[in-house]
């Protein structure tokens, strides 16, 4: 004892310090073997996820990429497709065939024939393949080919899905494409996405891209030109010379360098345009404008007799219509429409309209005689509003009578990036009285609205000579009898 007490004694205060460091880590060992095996426990207890190959995913790379257990052998653009027969009978088309007294029933290997361009083997691949999965991933670039192929084999879930994926991404670049697919595939609620697209668009986005406006078929164009819902920027003459650019761009080929004015203005048929065998094909579009709406300024109508588009008997009931109205209005017979209906408005009415950049009071006339009307608007943040104008100084023509009945129809519109509307206002169809220098509030506008704001306004200012015409017949017949 004495010994190692005398040892301990002699030690340097290094020695010593190491002996109470190796103490301290034996102390520290236990401890540390105590807190592993608190770890372990816990690790032992704690369920641990991992991601297995699903029956699904399972079926699809088995039975499809790799082509086990094949039953039958389909050859389609020029690949076998080794396919099995209850999967693919999914598909209605494939059903049939297998079904009943057709020779494909009891084959082992058949052929389908592929006439339409849009079919594509990797729209193949996609469509076969989702008979053998529960979920399906589709590329908006590749959705036409998909739809095509989904219609061929009859599967309409999947082309439930191409339709929900095309009115998604509609924008200036899919929008004509979507709607020729619509119409040659029959799928109405994008063709209907599409050609609502066009209607807001067409004035405001296709003036300023010829390229675009090349895209839509004659057919496709007299149907927007003609529609009731067709968003009128300016004036009916502005779609006259939207349509100048979608003919320039049809019969010319495109170049920026190539002023569209100077062509007209410089060019060399001698007969109306529209009536030549090149311009026939073209004719429709010119033929859905309202004639008489193109007639209310007098450079608007010089315009039209220099570029000897559209032929003058086209325009000879425009200008008698024009002209009775006046005299009407300047003989007191007419101070505005009493009546209409919808229908009778939207073919009869004046189709205008505005884009609003920023929020702020705006106020415009269109100016263009009006039956002696001087129409004044305004817009702000909050509400738009109609003025019957009847200063002492204003250079228009003047209606005289203290009171003219209007009706009136306007839409507002808020796009997002890809030029779908967001958000709509609809007043309806109104019937307003207008009297001198008397403002009239159309509509408080939605806070929902956003900038820039597309004001689509359409109005009726004075009866229509069809339902003059039909009034007086039945005048004379009441007096007869």
């Amino acid at each position: 004892m004495g010994g190692y007490a005398s040892r301990i004694a002699s030690m340097s205060n290094t020695a010593v310090h190491n002996v109470y460091r190796g103490c301290k880590r034996k102390y520290i060992e236990e401890y540390d073997c105590d807190s592993e095996s608190d770890y372990i426990e816990r690790t032992l207890h704690t369920p641990k996820k991992r991601k297995l190959l699903t029956t699904a995913q399972y079926i699809y790379k088995t039975l499809f990429q790799e082509e086990k257990g094949s039953d039958i052998t389909v050859f389609i653009l020029g690949r076998a497709w080794r396919l099995h027969k209850v999967y693919i009978s999914q598909s209605p088309y494939f059903a049939s065939m297998f079904s009943g007294s057709w020779r494909e029933t009891n084959e082992k290997v058949i052929n389908v024939e592929i006439t339409d361009p849009n079919i594509t083997m990797n729209s193949l691949s996609t469509v076969l393949g989702s008979l053998y999965q529960d979920e399906v991933t589709l590329e908006p670039k590749e959705v036409i080919s998909i739809l095509a192929t989904s219609v061929l084999f009859q599967l309409q879930g999947l082309i439930d899905e191409c339709a929900d994926i095309m009115i998604e991404t509609t924008n200036s670049e899919t929008v004509v494409p979507y709607y020729n697919a619509a119409v040659s595939y029959g799928v109405p609620t994008v063709k209907a996405a599409a050609k609502r697209w066009l209607e807001v668009n067409l004035l405001n986005y296709g003036w300023q891209h010829p390229p675009f406006l090349k895209e839509i078929a004659p057919d496709l164009m007299a149907e927007l030109v003609a529609s009731p819902d067709l968003v009128v920027l300016q004036t009916e003459f502005c779609i006259y010379l939207m349509l100048r650019i979608w003919l320039f761009a049809h019969v010319h080929e495109y170049d920026d360098t190539l002023k569209i004015d100077d062509y007209f203005k410089n060019h060399k048929w001698t007969e109306p345009f529209l009536t030549t065998e090149e311009g026939k094909e073209y004719a429709a579009p010119f033929k859905a404008l309202k004639m008489k709406y193109l007639l209310l300024h007098e450079q608007d109508d010089k315009i039209l007799y220099n570029d000897n588009l559209i032929p003058p008997d086209w325009l000879y009931n425009a200008y008698r219509e024009q002209w009775h109205h006046l005299l009407r209005v300047d003989g007191n017979l007419d101070r505005g429409p009493v009546q209409m209906t919808e229908e009778e408005f939207s073919k009869e009415c004046f189709r205008c309209g505005r884009c609003v950049e920023k929020p702020g009071e705006h106020t415009w006339r269109w100016k263009a005689f009006h039956y002696g009307l001087d129409l004044v608007m305004t817009v702000d943040t909050t509400s738009l509003r109609i003025m019957r104008n009847h200063r002492a100084d204003t250079e228009h023509i003047k209606a005289n009578h203290k009171e003219h009945k209007i009706l009136i129809k306007v839409c507002l519109f808020s796009l997002d990036e890809q030029r779908q509307v967001k958000h709509v206002q609809n007043s309806g169809m109104l019937r307003l009285r207008l009297r001198k220098n008397t403002e009239h509030e159309i509509m408080s506008l939605d806070k929902q609205l956003t900038y820039p704001l597309y004001i689509s306004v359409n109005m009726q200012l004075v009866t229509p000579l069809a339902l003059e015409e039909e009034k007086t017949s039945a005048d004379v017949v009441l007096s007869d009898t």
